[in-house]
């Protein structure tokens, strides 16, 4: 009998932030998920990605029959270097026009993805898309007097993400240090991760 293989799990902690990409959000239905091209954001400095869940216990028996998990959301809060006029026309729906930001209480934030990449103890990259969302919570632009000694600011935004409506799948990614030799289409698209909102494929089944 083959000796069976036990395949290697790394485990490699994060230590940069980097490379913050968005793509609009052009179609979100129970038949279609389109988007527009990728474009790159501010610099990225930090990031805070973080799944909500809710559960709730089921009893029968005077004990704990089921638990049922449900997914809420994902609440993403970014900090960048800086964003640019048009940058907030993207992430919040205002006008860009002739130089001039225009900002009106009726203008709603679009859906849009974000990707983003991050880099191990390893040297490897852990690569993301989040599918859908909105910055609709806003964001920050802090503002200091000029003293002696200089004090750069910087912006924050705030967003929910949640699931795509045509199949509920709400994050991809790829983390480089466990991919395997056979993990062809993976490797593929970490090469150009940003081209386009990467989506997931399936291992080809052998021939009978």
């Amino acid at each position: 009998m083959p000796e069976s293989t036990v395949e290697k799990i790394v485990r490699s902690r994060t230590k940069s932030f980097r490379d913050i990409h968005v793509a609009l959000v052009k179609e979100n239905t129970a038949t279609s998920y389109v988007t527009e091209t990728p474009v790159k954001l501010a610099r990225a400095i930090k990031g805070k990605i973080s799944d909500k869940f809710t559960t709730e216990k089921i009893y029968s028996d005077d004990t704990v029959e089921d638990v049922s998990t449900t997914y809420e959301g994902t609440e993403v809060e970014l900090e960048v270097n800086s964003l640019a006029p048009q940058d907030k026309a993207l992430l919040f729906g205002h006008l860009y026009e002739n130089g001039f930001l225009v900002k009106n209480k009726e203008d709603k934030a679009p859906e849009v993805a974000i990707g983003y990449r991050a880099k191990k103890l390893n040297g490897k990259y852990e690569f993301v898309w989040l599918y859908v969302g909105t910055f609709g919570q806003g964001f920050e632009d802090n503002y200091e007097t000029e003293a002696d000694k200089a004090t750069t600011q910087t912006a924050t935004l705030k967003g929910d993400f949640y699931e795509r409506q045509i199949d509920k799948n709400y994050h991809n990614s790829v983390d480089e240090s466990n991919l395997l030799a056979e993990h062809t289409d993976a490797a593929a698209a970490i090469k150009d991760w940003f081209a386009k909102v990467q989506e997931p494929t399936k291992a080809t089944e052998a021939a009978e």
